[in-house]
C-alpha cells in the first residue's frame, strides 16, 4: 500500500506525536525515518516533559495537554513515566526573590517550601545556605531513548500505520514522496525532520529565523539501591532559562549579578538540571551553543562547570560516568515553533528548541484536530 492519508518524515518525537494524533482521528499514517531508530535530539535530551517552564496560556494549555498524552502512552506502550514534580532551589536572596514572585504571580500547582519541607522531600539537597524551594507538582519524566522506541513499536503494530526505517526521503512534491526506496503517496504531507535543514527544502530554512543549538550532558552510572532524588532538581541558572520566569521583574537582579559574577556561564548557555531514571542513573546537563555548524567534539570545560554547578545544589554518591553526549535541536528565536508551507499539502513543523518533548503531543494534537 503505497498511499495513506498522511505521510511524516522524520521518526523523532515530534514525527510520532503527530502519527498518534493521526491513528486517533483516524487516518492511515506512513512514517519514513532515514536512520535505523530515532537518534538525534528525541533521545538526546533530560526526558523531562516541563509545563513548569511555559508561560500561562496557550503554551502552558499546550504543555498540559502533552503531558497528559504522555502519562496516558505510557500505560499503553508500557515505558517508564514518573510524574516527579520539580524544585527550583534557592540559595541566595535574589533567586528566593524570583521564585516568590513567580509563586504568587503565575504559580500553577506550586508551593514554596522552607529549607526543612524541601531537604524531607529531596535528602540529597545541599542544606547549607538553602532558603528554600519551588516546588511544582505538574513535571513528569521519561527515559527518551526507551520511551520513543516504545512508542515507534507500538505504533507499529497499529492497522494502518506503517514505518519504515534506514530510509532517507530524497524529493517531496505535492502528494507525492520519493525516497531510496520507492515513491509513495499521500494526501498530507509532515516534514517533521528536526534540525536537518539541508535535505528537503533548503530555501525555506535558508529564508527562516531557525538556527541550531549544541547541548552537552552526562549520565551517571547507578546509584546505590536505596538512593532516591525525589523530584528533578534545578539550580538557581535555570531561572534565566526558561520564559515563565521571564515575566517576574526580579529575575533581571539575578541575571545581572550571574552575568557579573560568573560569565562562563552565559558563555556556554549553562544552566543546571538533575533528574533520575528507571536504572537509578543521574542525567545532569545541559549547556546551549548557537550557530549552524558545531565542534564535533564536547568540551571537557563546560561539562566540569556543570558538575562543579550541580555539587552546589545536590550530593549524588557516585559522579563516576556512564556516558556523556551532545545533541543539537532547530530553535525558532522569534517564535515557539517554526511551521511553513512550501506548497499544497506539506507541512514543516520544527524549532520547538529545546521543548519538544513537552510541546510535541499537545502540538500534534492542535495539528491534526484542526484538520
Amino acid at each position: 500500500m503505497n498511499k495513506t492519508d498522511v505521510c511524516i518524515i522524520g521518526g523523532g518525537i515530534i514525527g510520532l506525536a503527530h502519527a498518534y494524533e493521526c491513528w486517533k482521528h483516524g487516518y492511515s499514517v506512513r512514517i519514513i525515518e532515514k536512520d535505523e531508530f530515532a537518534v538525534g535530539a528525541s533521545i538526546r535530551n533530560f526526558g523531562l516533559i516541563w509545563p513548569i517552564g511555559q508561560p500561562a496560556g496557550p503554551l502552558y494549555d499546550r504543555a498540559m495537554k502533552s503531558r497528559e498524552t504522555w502519562i496516558e502512552l505510557s500505560k499503553q506502550a508500557d515505558f517508564f513515566a514518573i510524574e516527579s514534580g520539580s524544585f527550583h532551589l534557592a540559595y541566595a536572596e535574589d533567586e528566593l526573590a524570583v521564585l516568590e514572585e513567580y509563586h504568587s504571580k503565575f504559580g500553577f500547582k506550586t508551593s514554596i517550601l522552607s529549607p526543612q519541607q524541601t531537604i524531607q522531600l529531596s535528602p540529597n539537597v545541599v542544606s547549607n545556605k538553602l532558603l528554600g524551594a519551588l516546588w511544582s507538582e505538574t513535571e513528569v519524566n521519561v527515559n527518551p531513548k526507551t520511551a520513543i522506541q516504545a512508542i515507534s513499536h507500538w505504533l507499529a503494530e497499529k492497522e494502518n500505520i506503517f514505518i519504515h526505517t534506514g530510509e532517507k526521503v530524497l524529493n517531496v512534491e505535492s502528494g507525492v514522496i520519493e525516497s531510496t526506496e520507492t515513491t509513495y503517496r499521500a494526501d498530507k504531507i509532515l516534514v517533521c525532520s528536526g534540525s536537518d535543514f539541508q535535505s528537503l527544502f533548503p530555501e525555506v530554512f535558508d529564508a527562516s529565523p531557525l538556527i541550531k543549538s549544541k547541548l552537552q550532558m552526562l549520565r551517571t552510572k547507578p546509584q546505590g539501591a536505596d538512593f532516591k532524588l525525589g523530584p528533578v532538581l534545578c539550580g538557581g541558572l535555570t531561572l534565566r532559562h526558561y520564559a515563565s520566569f521571564a515575566q517576574c521583574d526580579s529575575l533581571q537582579v539575578y541575571k545581572d549579578r550571574i552575568s557579573s559574577q560568573y560569565p562562563e556561564f552565559d558563555d556556554w548557555g549553562i544552566h543546571v538540571m538533575v533528574s533520575q531514571n528507571e536504572h537509578n542513573e543521574m542525567i545532569i546537563g545541559d549547556s546551549h551553543e548557537y550557530g549552524f555548524t558545531f565542534d564535533p567534539f564536547d568540551k571537557s570545560e563546560i561539562n566540569d562547570l556543570i558538575l562543579n554547578y550541580m555539587k552546589s545544589f545536590v550530593s549524588l554518591p557516585n559522579l563516576d560516568m556512564l556516558e556523556t553526549w551532545h545533541g543539537v535541536y532547530a530553535k525558532n528565536p522569534e517564535g515557539t515553533e517554526f511551521i511553513a508551507e512550501p506548497m499544497e499539502g506539506v507541512k514543516i513543523i520544527t524549532g520547538f528548541g529545546g521543548a519538544g518533548m513537552t510541546f510535541s503531543f499537545g502540538y500534534a494534537f492542535e495539528e491534526v484536530s484542526s484538520w
